[in-house]
């Protein structure tokens, strides 16, 4: 947009004060100042909680941090919103036991928290389930990719965190790029039930069982969370976990970012469209829910929800352990 250049300098300037820009969102066609960037910024977080409502009623938040950006930025955002309304919140970190990953990021929580004045809890595979993610990639008994383990694993223990701890509510950090990747994803694997399930305030079945998602970052696209965190220097170290070059996602993740740099916009257009059909997918399944035909049990092993007699992360430890998968 030449409009934008800087006369001397050839530097993009702000749309709204002419400021040096620090990002153009092409998708919206103007550019940012640091200022007016954060402002945006914070300002849509906070429409995407008041319009969900995702904080009525909370008294005691958790929050699930890994101590990457996305989890940071969820942190200190929902810290300035919690705070003046007296909501409690506590960070839940699992430690999966991925060796110079996992235990790098923590220190980064542990600083944030620090400086907030957060209570931080640690959770992890080792204690919870048994086994690191470090431990199954080397099992003779693995037979899924590492993604389909950590997955399972990773649901079940902030699910039980969250109750343990005593939250009402657990915020993760979905953002707009994991949003549409996992919806792509499911079209392509025919999974319609974990469509209806990833929403802004997730979860079809309500049960004690069940502590409620919440995910305020839904609308902010990855890029975005990064520049936040760079700009309100957080302590971040920027990995990817050395497991993920085994999963599907990151094929899914490179064709979407093909497709929006080609096509600006086209993220909110395939979330926009998941939207629009969530209503039906949502009423198709709590109908089959509460008419017997999704039945909620509590796993045999571990007393934990599921909707058969032994839930998935309770299978895949007996596989793991050369015992019978089921």
């Amino acid at each position: 947009m030449e409009e934008n250049k800087g006369k001397n300098e050839g530097n993009t300037l702000c749309s709204i004060c002419s400021s040096k820009a620090v990002i153009h969102l092409a998708y919206a066609q103007r550019s940012l100042c640091e200022k007016h960037f954060i402002f945006n910024f914070e300002k849509r977080v906070k429409k995407t909680i008041r319009d969900h409502k995702l904080l009525k009623g909370a008294k005691h938040i958790g929050v699930a941090v890994s101590g990457g950006k996305d989890s940071l930025t969820l942190l200190s955002l929902l810290y300035k919103v919690a705070k003046p309304m007296r909501t409690k919140l506590t960070a839940i970190l699992i430690d999966e036991g991925i060796h110079g990953y996992r235990n790098k990021t923590i220190e980064d929580a542990e600083k944030l928290c620090a400086e907030l004045g957060v209570e931080l809890k640690i959770f992890s595979y080792k204690k919870e389930i048994g086994t690191s993610m470090d431990e199954v990639m080397v099992n003779p008994n693995k037979k899924e990719i590492s993604c389909t383990y950590c997955g399972v694993f990773r649901r079940w223990a902030l699910n039980k965190a969250a109750k343990e701890v005593g939250v009402d509510r657990l915020a993760v950090g979905h953002n707009l790029d994991d949003t549409v990747q996992s919806y792509m994803m499911n079209i392509i694997r025919n999974e319609p039930f974990k469509l209806a399930r990833f929403t802004p305030m997730g979860g079809l079945i309500d049960d004690e069982e069940f502590v409620p998602r919440i995910r305020p970052l839904y609308r902010i696209p990855e890029k975005e969370i990064a520049l936040y965190s760079i700009l309100k220097g957080f302590k971040i170290t920027f990995l990817e976990c050395p497991y993920v070059r085994e999963a599907f996602r990151p094929m899914i993740r490179d064709f979407i970012n093909t497709l929006e740099s080609k096509h600006p916009g086209s993220k909110f257009n395939i979330l926009n469209n998941y939207l629009d059909t969530q209503d039906a997918l949502e009423t198709k399944f709590k109908t089959k829910i509460q008419s017997g035909g999704m039945a909620l049990n509590k796993c045999a092993n571990c007393g934990e929800p599921t909707s058969t007699s032994v839930c998935k992360r309770c299978q895949f430890t007996n596989q793991l352990r050369g015992e019978q998968y089921g």
